[in-house]
This record gives C-alpha cells, sequence and structure tokens, in this order.
C-alpha cells in the first residue's frame, strides 16, 4: 500500500512542473476520492472515461492502471501502465509500478529494466528508494547501489539508505565502497544489523576485526541466531573457543531450540574436549532438524572416542539412509565399522568407497580403505591408496606408517626408511588426536 500511495503522489507531484494540462489535473482530482474510499469500480468507469476525453494524458491510464491493480486485474494494469509510457516514456511512477508487476510475475530481468528507468528518470527521493531496493530484490546489486547512491544525494543523514547502499555494495561484491559506506554513518548510529554488516564487509577485506563487530551485534541483540552463531564462530576461529562458548549459551538462553547455536555449541565443547556436553547438543539439534549432516557427523564421531560404537552407528546410519548424505557421514560409517567388528571389513569398505565417490580428494578415506586393503592381502592395492593420501595430503602423517611397512615387506628398504622418517617428522600424534582434528575442521563451518 505504501508503494502505491507514493506512486499516487508522483502523478501530481512529479509531473505539476512539466506539461500537465489543467484538464488533466482536475479529471484526476475528481478521482482520487474514489480511489482513496476504496470505490474502484466506480473509478475504474470514471478513468477510463477520462482516457477517452484525453487520448494523450498519461496520468489518466498511469492512474487507472492503479485501480485496475488493486482491483487484482493485472494484465489490465499492465497495459494501462505500458499506454502511459508509450505516452511519456521517463514516467516515474509507471515505470514503478510495471516494475512492480514484473517482480511480482517473477521476471526479474525485465522488472530490473523498469526500476533502473525510474531511477534514471527522477529526483525525488522516496522514487529512488523504492527503485534502489526493488533492483537489490531483483539481485541487480550494481543498478541498485547506483540508484541508492542518487537518493543518498538527496538526504545524507539518512540512515537507512546509507545501510541499504552498503548493502548493495557488498553483494556487488565491492566491499571496499560498502567499507567506505558505512564508515560514513556516525558510530552512535550503528544499529545491530549495521554492526553486522559491517562484520560482513570487514570479513570480505580479510579485516580481522570482523569478528568484534559481530560480538557487537549480538552483544546488542542476543536472541538473533545470525549475529550470535558468526560471532561465536569468529571467536572460535581465533582459538577462543572459551569466550564463543559464553556467546552461545548466551543466545540459548533466548532460543533455546535454536538449531544453529545448538549445533556450533556441540562444535565448540568438541573442540574444548567436553565431549558429553558436546553429546547433549549435537543430540538436541538433531531433535529439532534430523537432516543436519554437521550435527549428525559430530554427534557420530563423539560416539566413536568415547567407545559407544553401537550408539555410532545407528546415528550415521539413520543419517545415510539420505542418498544425499554428506561425504563425511560415510566415511564416518567405515570408520565405525572397521572397529566395531572384524566381520564388517566388507561394509567399512562400501562405506570408503561411497566417501570417495562422493569427495574423491578426501586424503583420509583413502588411508581407512588402504588399511581394509592391507587386511585383505592386497598390499598393491592398499600402498596405491597410501600414496595417494599423501599426494592429496602431504602433511597427513597415518598413510607414511603404513606405507614404510609395505616397503619394508617389499624390500624397498630406502623407501621404508624415508616413510618412517617422514612420519616422524609429522609429529607423533596419536590416531585419534589426528581423527579428532580432521574431524573438527570438516565440521567447522565456511565463512558465510
Amino acid at each position: 500500500m505504501r508503494l502505491i500511495r507514493i506512486v499516487l503522489l508522483l502523478v501530481v507531484v512529479r509531473l505539476g512542473a512539466q506539461n500537465l494540462q489543467p484538464e488533466d489535473q482536475r479529471y484526476l482530482f475528481s478521482v482520487l476520492p474514489l480511489i482513496e474510499r476504496g470505490e474502484l469500480a466506480q473509478a475504474q468507469q470514471q478513468l477510463a472515461a477520462g482516457t477517452k476525453l484525453y487520448p494523450g494524458s498519461a496520468i489518466l491510464y498511469n492512474a487507472l492502471g492503479i485501480v485496475y491493480r488493486r482491483q487484482n486485474n493485472t494484465d489490465a494494469a499492465i497495459a494501462a501502465f505500458q499506454e502511459a509510457l508509450k505516452l511519456m516514456p521517463a514516467y516515474t511512477a509507471a515505470q514503478l509500478q510495471l516494475g512492480s508487476i514484473y517482480q511480482q510475475r517473477g521476471l526479474k530481468k525485465e522488472a530490473a529494466g523498469m526500476f533502473r528507468a525510474a531511477g534514471e528518470s527522477t529526483n525525488n527521493f522516496e522514487a529512488l528508494v523504492s527503485a534502489g531496493l526493488a533492483l537489490a530484490d531483483c539481485e541487480d546489486f550494481a543498478g541498485a547501489a547506483r540508484v541508492l547512491a542518487k537518493a543518498r544525494t538527496q538526504r545524507p543523514d539518512s540512515t537507512s539508505v546509507v545501510y541499504n547502499l552498503a548493502l548493495a555494495e557488498y553483494n556487488a561484491a565491492d566491499a571496499q565502497s560498502a567499507m567506505q559506506t558505512l564508515d560514513s554513518m556516525p558510530a552512535a548510529q550503528r544499529e545491530p544489523d549495521v554492526l553486522y554488516l559491517r562484520g560482513k564487509v570487514k570479513q570480505a577485506l580479510a579485516r580481522p576485526d570482523a569478528g568484534d563487530e559481530y560480538l557487537a551485534a549480538c552483544r546488542a541483540q542476543p536472541e538473533n541466531e545470525n549475529y550470535c552463531t558468526d560471532a561465536a564462530l569468529a571467536l572460535v576461529r581465533r582459538e577462543r573457543a572459551v569466550e564463543a562458548l559464553e556467546v552461545l549459551q548466551a543466545g540459548l538462553e533466548k532460543s533455546p531450540d535454536s538449531v544453529s547455536l545448538l549445533s556450533l555449541s556441540g562444535l565448540t565443547q568438541f573442540r574444548l574436549g567436553r565431549y558429553q556436553d558436546a553429546i547433549r547438543n549435537y543430540t538436541r539439534a538433531l531433535e529439532h532438524d534430523p537432516g543436519l549432516d554437521a550435527s549428525r557427523e559430530g554427534l557420530a564421531f563423539l560416539f566413536y572416542v568415547t567407545g559407544e560404537l553401537e550408539k555410532a552407528r545407528q546415528v550415521a546410519e539413520q543419517g545415510l539412509e539420505n542418498p544425499d548424505a554428506d561425504f563425511y557421514l560415510a566415511h564416518l560409517h567405515g570408520m565405525i565399522l572397521y572397529r566395531l567388528s572384524p566381520q564388517l571389513r566388507g561394509a567399512a569398505l562400501a562405506a570408503a568407497n561411497r566417501a570417495l565417490q562422493a569427495n574423491p580428494k578426501f586424503a583420509p578415506s583413502y588411508f581407512l580403505r588402504g588399511k581394509i586393503k592391507m587386511e585383505q592381502n592386497e598390499a598393491a592395492a592398499a600402498l596405491a591408496d597410501f600414496e595417494r593420501a599423501v599426494a592429496l595430503d602431504p602433511k597427513y602423517p597415518l598413510p607414511y606408517y603404513k606405507m614404510a611397512q609395505i616397503y619394508a615387506r617389499q624390500g624397498r628398504a630406502d623407501d621404508a626408511e624415508a616413510a618412517r622418517r617422514k612420519f616422524s617428522d609429522l609429529g607423533s600424534l596419536r590416531e585419534e588426536e589426528i581423527l579428532a582434528r580432521q574431524t573438527l575442521d570438516v565440521l567447522m563451518p565456511a565463512q558465510r
């Protein structure tokens, strides 16, 4: 309704200083009360009659289009607005209305063309804002930035325009301009959404203080899941997991059923070695959303390392009922089956193959498959998998240990010694510690 109200005003204001005829204006003013009162049928009749009396009147066709639109007669509205634009190609009101209809019909390209034209044809602040925001909705972010920058010249002190301009610049992959726009806003006017956007822009610019902006946004509005999860994630990445957990717990007090907060809490507790707490939070997250592969993988691995192998197997297999489940869930399933029983080696091999089919560049799955083949006396195939694993990840120590064993059995003493030396150089972490690190790396959410 607000857009329609703006356009009704533009019918008069936009054209008042141009070639608007007094007769057109008087006729329009005689019909406007009917539109305001919702007497649309009578308004339609009078405007249709007016277009016969004044066939060159763009404002009457535009008003008729507005009435048709309010009557949900969209095709007639389009025809009326198009006629208005034939009569006056730079008619902002009709451009906005027609663009809005195209947008509702999912015709983004056509809609964006109308909104860009509206942005070029007017200096009216409200019209520019409407066109700029609509262009952003059409995902024409560069166009939105141009139109909103024009609106900003009209009212430089409008914080909403500054925010939306920066957002358009950020979405147009112009983070540097977005940062300059945001920096122009006084600190006292930086609401939580502004702080959060500052964090996103700084993250795009690889600035280390992006997390501080997320944290400020979260503290100002702890019930907002996006603010608090990004704040906690930034803290975890900076090795400040204890602080991250405090942020997440504060968020969970406001939103106790938040799947994103529960899942990230589980990951943070996992990182801190608080396995039972992590198990509880991952379990709660899956109760709310069983389709969360990351939470399921975290829970399955924690059951695995705490020795609850049947529980780990059950959690993994429930997720693998989905044929599109994440590759790492299949890898974990293979690890679990391998440890659970020698009789399950065939199933473990199938799980490793499923993981590799989904992600043929994941070195640990080659290592797992190599171990199984080695036990099946397929030394050549096992060695090929171990060598493939270290080719993908030269800093992965476990395959070198197995490679040394096979080389030694083959009488390749120099190769065996080189593999043992490489294993030693990469550190002496236990396999369980290496697996925990791998799992944490996989589960860490990507920067959004």
